[in-house]
């Protein structure tokens, strides 16, 4: 089971598959027939799912973010805005909007990790974290991390967990990645937004 709310409307995946409700201007909400799926995704005015067929998107499609190109056994989605990103066998596969270059996605080796959230997506991989698109705030500017295990990432910030703790960077207009002294034994970051 899953249940995601993004903007306004909001989708879970339970024992009958996806249900979706809230805003349904551009048939966010109007799930189309799918075969077990296992995953979904919502960005502002469209929604995504991984299914036995592969990943299938609704809603929205001004910018694209409802084409789905040819992927290869998709694992994980992830929406921004107007954009979707997913990993394959083949790494990592943007589509939708690319106004700020939100679905050029650099080449990553065995991506583990994919998030987007508004024009900007992270992954981990390989090589560490790295982020691509909307860099207004400095989101895209990845600092020094120390084996990085977690990412999650605002509308104009991120924080991801290291072998040094938390660190986060980007948009700081809220003390958003002004990060206080935490104190635990296994650092956990939570999805927020701005």
């Amino acid at each position: 089971s899953q249940l995601l709310s993004v903007d306004f409307h909001s989708c879970a995946i339970d024992d009958t598959g996806v249900v979706c409700w809230g805003w349904n201007e551009f048939g966010q909400t109007s799930v189309p027939n799918l075969s077990n799926p296992t995953q979904i995704s919502l960005g502002s005015t469209h929604s995504c799912a991984i299914d036995d067929t592969d990943v299938v998107c609704w809603g929205n499609n001004q910018v694209g973010q409802t084409n789905v190109p040819n992927l290869s056994n998709p694992i994980q989605i992830s929406s921004g805005n107007n954009h979707t990103c997913a990993i394959d066998d083949t790494g990592v596969v943007c589509w939708g909007d690319n106004s700020v270059g939100q679905t050029n996605s650099p080449n990553l080796s065995n991506p583990t990790q994919i998030l987007s959230e508004n024009n900007h997506s992270c992954a981990i991989n390989d090589t560490g974290l790295v982020c691509w698109g909307d860099n207004s705030h400095g989101q895209a500017n990845v600092p020094n991390l120390t084996n990085p295990t977690q990412v999650s990432i605002g509308y104009s910030h991120n924080c991801a967990i290291d072998d040094t703790g938390v660190v986060c960077w980007g948009d700081n207009s809220f003390n958003q990645t002004s990060v206080p002294n935490l104190s635990f034994a296994e650092p956990q970051v939570s999805t927020a937004i701005d």
